[in-house]
């Protein structure tokens, strides 16, 4: 830290953003989670796990309120630069998330069939049992989104529904350059699987581990410390000693096994796993609208119409703007004329005056 004028001055070692990191920072996809109207406890508690999904993207401690209206949130989202929202609502029978694109739409509802909290999930495993919030985006995996089936029940959505699902849940995560990502780096993935007309959301947490290594050894290195060795001969007799106890020990299979360089750029062989953490999700989709939160309704698993009553409302719609935007231009020019018509009276009133005095 150089001194100047006998104070020191500290350097400054944090690095500059470029405009490049400006852009990416604006097209990286970001998210608001929150509830509309009253919701139980359980709901609150996984608006909290999924915003820990969602995470970094997200705002973790966003001020909700009954009186904050929908439209200041959209303009507190213009403002953040969030691309998309996640409303949870629950009814006195059913529980509801939505999923949407900002500013203008489209809207997905979904119903929420069944659900576990991070807590419920943590606690049903045998190992895994505490996760801790981490930085890096989930990688996004998907399953069963891009088949083509026909489905003759109108209250049943079409694989054309099901792919501009896909699109949606895939514009809410960043993309990943695969060529310059490390898989070190990469701590989560969160799983969207279509199956039997129901969505399956998981979050796993991936760990990394050395491959052909003793169980003990295994503890000692990520340790960083010897143990105790006093009740021993040599150190082998501490690694052969309860082997049984341990070879019985199961623990969940590998997932695969890749190659990483060490410090000292040696290649090493390292077993990767995964291990969910919660929450998790069972979804089916309810209803699809082009706007935000209103507009066409393409999709709807109550109400089925034909493509001529479509067609019809669309037909309204259209004619409900074009009134709208006819009665605003009106209201603009008659607000002209009334502000012309204040400035020549304000103006003939100071000629008066002047030639007054």
């Amino acid at each position: 830290m150089p001194k100047v004028g006998g104070r020191r001055k500290k350097t400054r070692t944090h690095k500059e953003a470029t405009e490049e990191d400006l852009d990416l920072i604006g097209q990286t996809p970001k998210a608001f989670i929150l509830k509309r109207g009253k919701v139980s406890s359980t709901i609150r508690q996984l608006i909290d796990d999924y915003r820990d999904v969602m995470y970094p993207f997200t705002t973790m401690n966003l001020q909700e309120s009954d009186k904050t209206k929908m439209k200041d949130y959209i303009q507190a989202a213009g403002y953040f630069l969030i691309s998309h929202m996640i409303i949870m609502t629950q009814t006195n029978k059913n529980s509801y998330i939505r999923f949407i694109q900002n500013p203008r739409g489209p809207t997905f509802t979904f119903r929420i069939l069944k659900y576990a909290n991070r807590n419920e999930v943590l606690n049903a495993q045998r190992k895994f049992k505490s996760f801790s919030r981490v930085f890096s985006p989930p990688l996004l995996v998907m399953n069963g989104f891009q088949t083509d089936f026909q489905s003759d029940d109108p209250k049943k959505p079409t694989s054309d529904h099901i792919k501009l699902v896909g699109n949606m849940i895939q514009s809410m995560f960043p993309a990943i350059n695969v060529q310059n990502t490390n898989p070190k780096t990469q701590k989560r993935v969160i799983l969207f699987s279509y199956k039997n007309d129901k969505i399956y959301i998981r979050h796993y947490y991936i760990s990394f581990n050395l491959k052909g290594i003793d169980k003990k050894m295994k503890k000692i290195i990520k340790a960083n410390k010897l143990p105790n060795l006093s009740k021993y001969n040599s150190f082998s007799d501490f690694l052969q000693n309860n082997h049984q106890m341990f070879a019985s020990d199961t623990e969940q299979s590998d997932l695969e096994e890749l190659e990483f360089e060490n410090k000292q750029h040696k290649k090493q062989q390292m077993s990767i796993r995964l291990h969910e953490v919660g929450p998790r999700l069972e979804l089916k989709l309810y209803k699809i609208e082009e706007g935000f939160m209103q507009g066409n309704v393409v999709f709807n698993r109550v109400v089925s119409k034909t493509n001529k009553a479509i067609e019809k409302l669309r037909k309204i719609k259209r004619r409900k703007m074009l009134l709208k935007y006819k009665r605003r231009e009106e209201q603009e020019q008659n607000l002209q004329k009334k502000t012309k018509k204040q400035d020549i009276e304000e103006f003939d009133n100071v000629n008066k005056k002047v030639k007054q005095q």
